[in-house]
C-alpha cells in the first residue's frame, strides 16, 4: 500500500480517474477492483467519499467489504456510522469486517448494539454459532464495563469455545478480578471462573 499511494500521488488527477473507473468496472478482475477501493480511503477519503458510499451499497458483497476497509480513513463518525449499518448486511464477511472496524475504532458507544448482535439469529446457522460471534465477543471484551458482567457470564457458558477467552477477559475487566495467568490454557481459566460464579463445571 505505501508504494501504491506514492505512485498515485505523483499524478493525482489521472490516478483518481483510474481508481474510480477500475473500482466500478465489472469487467475488471476482482483483485484490481478490491485494490482500487481499498486505496481510495488512505489516498484521499474526502475526495472519494461519494464513491465509497456508492460501493457500500453495491450488490456485490466483496465491494461492500472493500469499501468498509477504506472508510476507516474517513472521519471517525462516518466510519462508525457505516460500520453500524453494515452489521445488518446479509453477507457474513461484511458483517465481520464491520465488527473489526468497530474494534479498531474503539467504538464503545456501540456496546449495547453489539450485545444484541452476538445473540442475533442471523449470526447462527441453525444452532451453530458463526465465527463472527468470536469477533463480537472480542469487541465486547475490549469495551467491557462494570455493567456487563452478566453478559460475560452468559458467554462463558456458550457452547462455542471460541468465545471463552473473550468472556474471561470481559469478566476480568468488568469485575476487577483475575483468577489465573495468561499462560494457563483457556479451559483451565474458564473452569476457575465457573467455580467462582457458582456454576457446575461442564
Amino acid at each position: 500500500m505505501p508504494e501504491r499511494l506514492k505512485a498515485f500521488r505523483k499524478e493525482p488527477k489521472i490516478s483518481y480517474q483510474l481508481l474510480h473507473k477500475t473500482a466500478f468496472d465489472e469487467s475488471q478482475h476482482l483483485q484490481l477492483r478490491w485494490r482500487a477501493l481499498t486505496t481510495m480511503g488512505p489516498l484521499d477519503a474526502g475526495y472519494f467519499e461519494k464513491d465509497l458510499e456508492t460501493a457500500l451499497k453495491s450488490k456485490d458483497w466483496f465491494i461492500r467489504n472493500a469499501a468498509l476497509i477504506a472508510i476507516l480513513s474517513e472521519p471517525r463518525d462516518n466510519a462508525v456510522k457505516w460500520s453500524i449499518e453494515a452489521l445488518k448486511d446479509p453477507a457474513l464477511m461484511v458483517r465481520t469486517q464491520a465488527v473489526r472496524n468497530l474494534v479498531g475504532l474503539e467504538a464503545k458507544e456501540t456496546e449495547n448494539l453489539l450485545w444484541q448482535q452476538i445473540w442475533d439469529k442471523k449470526n447462527f446457522r441453525g444452532t451453530e454459532s458463526l465465527w463472527i460471534r468470536a469477533h463480537i465477543a472480542e469487541a465486547l471484551a475490549r469495551m467491557a464495563t462494570q455493567g456487563s458482567v452478566k453478559g460475560f457470564q452468559r458467554l462463558i457458558l456458550d457452547p462455542d469455545a471460541r468465545l471463552h477467552k473473550w468472556a474471561i477477559l470481559g469478566l476480568e475487566k468488568s469485575t476487577g478480578y483475575k483468577l489465573s495467568s495468561k499462560q494457563e490454557p483457556v479451559e483451565v481459566q474458564r473452569q476457575k471462573w465457573l467455580a467462582r460464579l457458582g456454576v457446575d463445571v461442564i
